[in-house]
């Protein structure tokens, strides 16, 4: 069903001999679309001339998806490098999972998060579980992680640190699953990116309480700076791309930055590389193990250095972002939403 969406099909015939589950209705119901109709058939024989052909067993990637788009009546048979078929079930999902790896994923998404995640969202699946509750299950650990944050001491510190990172490899999980399964929609991108809004927030707030009580009010205008300069961000961002492309997140900055900085490959490369340090995965482990280290008195002064970096390109790109109406700094999977 969900394949007949993606390239336009009017309606879909399973072969089976008996009762099939029905369970393509949630996605469709997720993504707010018509479900074709289905029509279930005893033998090939009864599929009329024309249409295209797929293994039960198998799945489809995306080079399969696109041929399929290209050529309505294509016969895909098993073996085909453009399907999916592991020895097991679990196998097949694993391997869809890792193809819905982004291209802009940095090394600790990719070798760490990741890798945590997949196993994450692939027993999720097994389990029924939608990404909507997976995303309401992260916000609720990111405000645990803030309390436990505030508290202050080099324990509460290090415990609200290592939660960080458990929040950022759980907040992989929702999209994980949405990109696999075809339920993506406009709705869970705006909730996903509320939910690290109010996880960024946290943090900042939740470490900085717990560092005053810990080391001293010295760190009280660092830590008033620190807040208000996320949240004119935040607000900044959420103004731009409201303005622009309408929907989406606020990893239009790169592709903002990429094509600001088109004509100079030197200084594109060397700025792309040091953007990737202001990835939310990376920042998060390097949060995460100085608070483990007891060292969490150096973040503010870091946290508010980041932050008046990022506020810089926010307003060198922010002409770029408003203009893009099109959506065309979106990433690929947010732009058929």
């Amino acid at each position: 069903m969900i394949l007949a969406d993606l390239v336009g099909a009017q309606g879909v015939f399973v072969i089976a001999d008996g009762h099939i589950e029905e369970d393509w209705h949630k996605s469709f119901a997720l993504r707010v679309r018509p479900l074709p109709q289905v029509t279930v058939i005893a033998t090939p024989a009864d599929i009329p001339p024309g249409t295209a052909l797929l293994p039960a067993d198998a799945l489809p990637t995306k080079a399969a998806l696109e041929a399929l788009v290209q050529n309505p009546a294509l016969v895909l048979v098993r073996g085909d490098p453009r399907l999916i078929r592991e020895a097991n079930d679990h196998a097949t999902v694993m391997t869809l999972l890792r193809a819905t790896l982004k291209p802009t994923e940095g090394p600790v998404g990719r070798w760490i998060n990741r890798p945590i995640s997949f196993r994450m969202s692939a027993l999720a699946l097994r389990l029924g579980i939608g990404p909507d509750p997976i995303t309401w299950f992260t916000l609720a650990l990111a405000m645990v992680m803030a309390v436990v944050l505030g508290q202050g001491g080099m324990e509460w510190l290090a415990l609200g640190g290592l939660l960080f990172q458990i929040v950022s490899v759980t907040d992989c999980v929702d999209g994980d699953i949405a990109r696999v399964s075809w339920a993506m929609s406009r709705r869970g991108a705006l909730l996903d990116t509320a939910c690290d809004t109010v996880a960024n927030l946290g943090f900042v707030i939740g470490l900085m309480t717990g560092v005053m009580r810990t080391y001293g009010l010295q760190y009280a205008w660092i830590a008033l700076a620190c807040v208000v300069l996320l949240v004119c961000g935040i607000v900044a961002m959420s103004i731009l791309v409201r303005i622009g492309p309408k929907r989406g997140s606020f990893d239009v900055l790169r592709a903002a930055l990429t094509r600001r900085l088109e004509g100079r490959p030197m200084l594109q490369a060397v700025t792309l590389t040091i953007e990737r340090l202001f990835k939310r995965d990376v920042y998060v482990l390097v949060a995460c193990g100085f608070c483990l280290s007891g060292l969490a008195w150096v973040l503010p002064g870091m946290l508010l250095g980041g932050l008046c970096i990022w506020l810089g390109a926010v307003a060198w790109c922010a002409p770029l972002i408003v203009a893009d109406t099109e959506g065309l700094l979106l990433p690929p999977h947010m732009r058929q939403l």
